[in-house]
């Protein structure tokens, strides 16, 4: 499934967009299971590559709830080991200021999570004003 996890998390999230609430619970209920059932660094890429991206809110609120969901699994020290740690810092702090509440939510979580490895704390200071975080 990792090699097609990339296509398939596009068109969830596609249909999570420009469909009935109905088929949007089950589309972002079955992305979950596909992420569950990936490795943990796929699943974070696929997951960064796909939702991230000048959307519609629902698909960067689902994108970010999955990615929590990963991250928290993964836990912070192993994610400072991926090669896209960079970005995930830059992903995290996106969705800590997106301007749904509920994204911005499982944005902050994620920057809370960072916010704990020493690694993580130097990037977000970096990348982001001090006042903002």
């Amino acid at each position: 499934m990792d090699s097609e996890v990339d296509e398939v998390a596009q068109v969830l999230l596609q249909m999570v967009w420009n469909s009935p609430e109905f088929i949007q619970k089950a589309a972002s209920q079955t992305l979950g299971i596909v992420m569950e059932n990936v490795t943990p660094v796929r699943a974070l890429t696929a997951l960064m590559d796909s939702g991230v991206q000048n959307r519609p809110v629902q698909v960067r609120k689902c994108a970010a709830q999955h990615l929590l969901l990963v991250m928290e699994k993964m836990g912070v020290t192993e994610l400072a080991g991926t090669p896209r740690a960079e970005m995930l810092v830059h992903v995290a702090v996106a969705h800590a200021q997106d301007c749904h509440k509920d994204t911005r939510h499982y944005g902050q979580e994620m920057v809370k999570i960072l916010l704990s490895h020493q690694n993580f704390k130097r990037l977000l200071e970096q990348s982001v004003f001090t006042c903002d975080l």
